[in-house]
């Protein structure tokens, strides 16, 4: 059979600065089909910020377009299309309704730049070596970013790495090299989760200098509480004097603890959710001179949420800024409400 669905996000923004805004921020409608036993197709298609527009304020693009084929059932298959890259958990699982603060972390942004995909094909696969223990497996070629060098790099102190994803505004990739990366996902028991993961290619036009993600995630559920978080690293190579305004190094981390409560209070299914998050990211290069980073962010995060069924969510979100573990700008903290649902 096929099935269509897809999922929406909308929110309103408050900065304290005095800006607001109302926004559709996604709209993705995805296509499933089972084409044979053990052979499926997926994809998705995103409508961001409204849409592809003439000022550029928007997006239309394919997210992911797949072809699974199983080849030992569950424990060995093949993957091939556009692919979403196993960078961490959440670049798996970014939509929104699943997600329980509006924004996304930084480092998930910034860092490993969710979302993120690429053409390629490789292997993946779920196993069980004995029970309760659980292990995934994902390993990929793909292209590899797009640093560019038309006058200034898409890698940057400000945006990380987002712009240098290849697949972004038509940028395609720069070089004729390969990327490999893969993810390794173990679940010694219910509830619980420790992935690793990497990434690794060239980013130049030249196609000389590597580039290197490595990320770690986890997860672990105890009765109404939940914690999880995610580390990434990037390693930059940079061999020529005008590589000089490429950072040599990133990575950032968050941090999040969620208390659920009032199960089934409102309808059966229903649950609330207090969460707090706590983001860092450093997307410059070491200060040699100072010995301190120049490009470190953090953010604290407040949010109550509201589950009517588990496929919907109302989300309350107060963010705190700060550069340098200091609130040096008072007027960029931000109210963020918004709902997502799967449909």
């Amino acid at each position: 059979g096929t099935y269509l669905g897809g999922y929406a996000d909308f929110e309103y923004r408050n900065k304290q600065d005095g800006k607001q805004k109302f926004e559709v921020v996604r709209v993705v409608p995805f296509i499933y089909a089972d084409i044979a036993p053990g052979i499926r197709f997926a994809t998705e298609i995103e409508f961001e910020h409204g849409g592809a527009t003439s000022s550029g304020g928007g997006d239309a693009k394919l997210e992911f377009a797949v072809l699974d084929y199983e080849i030992l059932g569950e424990k060995l298959g093949f993957r091939g299309g556009l692919i979403l890259v196993p960078m961490g958990k959440f670049n798996l699982i970014h939509d929104s309704p699943v997600n329980d603060l509006n924004d996304r972390p930084q480092v998930s942004r910034l860092v490993l730049p969710s979302t993120f995909f690429e053409p390629g094909a490789g292997l993946f696969g779920t196993a069980y070596p004995f029970d309760p223990l659980k292990l995934d497996y994902q390993l990929y070629a793909t292209q590899g970013f797009n640093g560019g060098f038309d006058g200034r790099s898409r890698i940057t102190s400000s945006s990380g790495l987002r712009n240098a994803r290849s697949n972004v505004n038509g940028n395609g990739d720069n070089n004729e090299n390969i990327a490999l990366t893969g993810r390794l996902a173990v679940s010694p028991f219910l509830g619980s989760e420790l992935g690793a993961s990497f990434h690794t290619g060239t980013w130049d036009n030249a196609g000389q200098n590597a580039l290197t993600l490595l990320a770690l995630d986890w997860g672990f559920q105890w009765k109404a509480l939940e914690f999880m978080g995610e580390y990434g690293n990037a390693q930059i190579e940079r061999s020529s004097p005008t590589h000089a305004s490429v950072p040599g190094r990133m990575d950032g981390y968050y941090l999040q603890l969620n208390y659920h409560f009032l199960d089934d209070f409102v309808r059966k299914g229903s649950v609330f959710t207090g969460v707090v998050r706590w983001d860092h990211t450093d997307l410059d290069l070491l200060d040699q001179t100072s010995l301190q980073t120049a490009n470190s962010n953090q953010r604290i995060t407040f949010g109550v949420n509201f589950r009517p069924l588990e496929q919907t969510v109302f989300k309350i979100d107060y963010q705190i800024n700060y550069e340098h573990f200091k609130p040096d700008r008072t007027d960029n903290n931000a109210w963020v409400l918004g709902f997502a649902t799967y449909f």
